[in-house]
This record gives structure tokens, sequence and C-alpha cells, in this order.
């Protein structure tokens, strides 16, 4: 019996070039994924850290083309909407709007580009994973290669903390001329920086953010990853390297704390919740007594370290809230009296701040510079760069495609809810629309896939059931 189609269109040209057959890179379409997460940190070292991801998305896409039909998870009608709005976003980049600084020059169409692009690679390796087999790109792959990334995160945070006075140059910052390395953008694309010092407590302390972009991409990303490293443990089968991963929860604790991401710490204690909620009405009463006590041991240890007076201080210094909430009640009336429907493009600067006429931060006011306006947090460049339209297509896709998970009662399902939950609960505080985008899009490729796969074997299972039948 034939698997049902979901979905789709046919890609495959009359010519194509190809690589030479029956090469290793035509036997293995996902080397790219594999070989980069695998190989993270070097990659980090040589500067790629973050561009790195926009390759493996351009080669994975490449791979897509070469397909001679690709599928689509169902509701992707939606993201297509959505990427029309973010490529028509292009022609407002220079509109003037009252009360912002007027734009000109090319360098908008950079900015625009940059996300643009992100948004098209994260597509792409979502696509990808949705369209290739077992045998090309195992789920177990896949899983392993994410939770070894939460373990460079967590190193990263412990290094970001205690080797904070160290700061070297990547392998391509040193080849490449000053000209190139010295631009801002540049450099903070290739710049292998360990942390982000930042007064939040009121003295400069550092933050971890390596191997990432900013502090608040390593808090991002810590939470996406972290339900892949406790769903690798089910691959492990020797019990002494099951304890190791257990153990290395544990130290992955203090940098979780010492990175002061409050709304890392929020999302996490709604998975927390969420697991709660699961092994309940599930009836798994002998996982929630252990979930239950090694939350409790794990509190009292935290209640006798420093680790708790850095959570009180943090609490006790909202440092940004006053700003971001200025600024998203600012981006917001902005978009819907002037451009509601696919928002403005790109980012952009207020004229002045939130307290004077003049822009700009002062001795007395180091705050009173404001952020740009579709910045502190990707819900807010959703509204304000795609519109009110572009932000509800965007949410009701991953709506659409997370969903009917909470009727079903596959495990491995339900494991991939817990990425998109936390994505959602840090999304009006953390711009993740980089590396916290991929990554989120992986586990929707493999949620897709897992979903596909089902559809494709009941029919199967259907019509084995008929010939038992008929031959009795």
């Amino acid at each position: 019996m034939k698997p049902p189609v979901l979905g789709g269109f046919n890609t495959a040209p009359r010519h194509e070039w190809r690589l030479r057959s029956n090469t290793w890179f035509e036997r293995n379409p996902a080397w790219p994924l594999v070989a980069f997460l695998g190989f993270f940190p070097l990659w980090w070292l040589l500067g790629l850290g973050n561009l790195g991801f926009l390759i493996v998305g351009a080669l994975l896409g490449y791979q897509l083309l070469k397909q001679p039909r690709i599928q689509v998870p169902p509701g992707f009608w939606l993201w297509g909407l959505f990427l029309i709005i973010v490529a028509l976003g292009v022609f407002v980049l220079w509109v003037p709007v009252p009360g912002l600084m007027p734009e000109s020059g090319a360098s908008r169409v950079l900015s625009w580009a940059y996300r643009f692009g992100w948004i098209l690679a994260s597509t792409a390796v979502m696509l990808f994973i949705g369209n290739s087999s077992q045998k090309t790109l195992a789920d177990r792959t896949i899983i392993t290669l994410l939770a070894m990334l939460f373990g460079v995160t967590v190193l990263g945070g412990y290094a970001g903390v205690y080797l904070s006075f160290l700061d070297f140059p990547s392998v391509l910052e040193a080849v490449l001329p000053h000209a190139i390395t010295s631009n801002t953008f540049v450099n903070s694309q290739i710049h292998p920086g360990l942390t982000q010092v930042q007064d939040i407590l009121g003295y400069s302390s550092a933050r971890p953010k390596a191997p990432y972009q900013y502090a608040n991409s390593w808090g991002a990303n810590y939470g996406l990853l972290l339900p892949f490293y406790l769903l690798v443990i089910k691959y492990v089968a020797r019990k002494w390297v099951r304890v190791l991963l257990w153990v290395g929860l544990l130290a992955a604790i203090p940098p979780a704390i010492l990175s002061l991401n409050r709304a890392m710490w929020v999302g996490l204690v709604v998975l927390g919740l969420l697991l709660l909620v699961r092994l309940t009405l599930n009836g798994h009463f002998m996982a929630l007594a252990g979930f239950c006590t090694a939350f409790l041991v794990a509190a009292v240890l935290l209640i006798s370290t420093p680790l708790w007076d850095v959570i009180q201080s943090r609490l006790d210094n909202p440092h940004s809230n006053t700003g971001r909430a200025n600024l998203a009640s600012y981006t917001l009336k902005t978009t819907v009296e002037h451009s509601p429907f696919i928002g403005f493009g790109s980012t952009r600067t207020r004229q002045g701040n939130f307290f004077s006429i003049a822009a700009g931060a002062t001795a007395d006011c180091h705050q009173c510079s404001p952020p740009q306006l579709g910045t502190q947090g990707t819900l807010w460049y959703l509204i304000f760069c795609t519109g009110i339209i572009g932000t509800l297509l965007f949410l009701a896709f991953f709506v659409r495609r997370y969903f009917p998970i909470l009727k079903s009662k596959d495990s491995r399902q339900w494991a991939m809810v817990y990425p998109a939950l936390f994505f959602a609960c840090v999304l009006p505080t953390y711009d993740t629309i980089t590396t916290s985008l991929f990554i989120l899009m992986i586990a929707t490729g493999l949620s897709w896939r897992w979903f596909r796969e089902k559809q494709e074997l009941d029919p199967l299972a259907e019509g084995l059931v008929i010939d038992e039948q008929r031959y009795r």
C-alpha cells in the first residue's frame, strides 16, 4: 500500500551539477550538519561558530534542491506566508516613520538580509531532517549531537565565569585584514569571546556567552539543548555512563545560575512543572518520586551555597525591566499606528530616549540610550519587523506543529515539546532569530519526521491486518 503524501513540490531540474557519483559526500548528504555540530568547538575557534550555522543551512538547502520531491509539514503554508512577509520587508526599510530616526544607505539591507538568512537556514534544516530517512540521518545521531552541544555550552559557561580575563582572536580573525575585522558587525560574528561583562548587580559581573554571541543566547540555547541531553540517556546502555551523565547534569547548574539569565530560569521552571504534570497524569509515580526527591536535594544543596545569594541578588536587581517595558510599549504602538501588516523590515532607532528628547547615555544614566526597536526579544522583532500578521503566522506555524502532540501518547513527540515550550518562554526577552531558532527547527524537523513515519506505517499495518484476515 502506498504511503500518503503530506504535501510537497517538485524541485529536480532537468540538468544539475552533481558531485562524482558514489563519493562519500554523495552517499552522506547530512555531512554538513554532522561535521559542524560534531566538531563545533573547532569551528568556534576558527571563527565560524555563528556564521557556520548559515553555511550549514545553505549546504542543506542545496541537498534539498537535489531531491526529486520535497515534502513539507502540515501547516507549512503558514510558514511560507511568513517568509513572504519577511521578504517584502526589504521594500519598507527606508520608509520614514514619525518619532524614529530617518534611515538611508544600503547598510539597511544587510540588517534585513542577515535575519532573513537565519530564518531561511533554519527552514532548510527543518525540511532536510523531515525529508531524510533514518539511514541518512538517524534520530540517535541528531539527539547525540545536540546533547554534545549542550556539554560544550556548559563548558563554555564555566570558561566564561572563571576565565573571563582571557581574550584571543579566532583563526579567521587573525588571517583577515584589519580593515575587515575592525568592522563591528564582522568582529561580532568571528570573534570567539568567552564572556559579556555587564553591570547588573550594582557592579561589573562576567556573564558567560561562549560558544555563542551573547549571554542571553547562551541562556536560550542552554534551555533548548537540555531536553536533548536528557533524551540521550536512553541511548546509553552502560550504567556507569548514565551515572556520569547525571553527574554532568548536576555540574551544569552553577554556570546556569552565574549567567544571571532570569528568563532562562523561568523557562527551566516551566519545563520542570510540565514534566511533573506529565509524570503524574501518566501514573509514573516511581519516576515522580525520584524527580521530587532529586529536586528537594538539589534545592537544599543550592540554598546552602553562595549560588543562592546570586539568585536572590539577581531577583532584587531587575536591571532592565523598565527599559524593556518602555521599549515593548513603544514598539507595539509604532507598529500598530504606522505599519500593522508587514512591519518595517528591520530594526530602527527612535528619536531621543524614554526620559528626554536627547538620545544617548550619560554619565548619570548609562541605561538612557534605548536599544533599537525590534530588539530585546524575538516577539518584538516579529511585531516591529514583520507586523502583526507576520507575528501571528510565525506563532501559528509552531502551534499547528506542536499542538496535536498534546493529544499524543508518543514519548518521543512529547520530548520535542520541551524545546518549543522553552522557546515560547524566552520569546519576549531574548533575541532568538539566530542559533536558537536553528536548534528549535531541528526539534521541529524531528517531530515532523516522526509524525510522517507514523502516518506511513499506519496504512501498512492496516494492510497487513487485512491480508492476515484474508488468509485465515
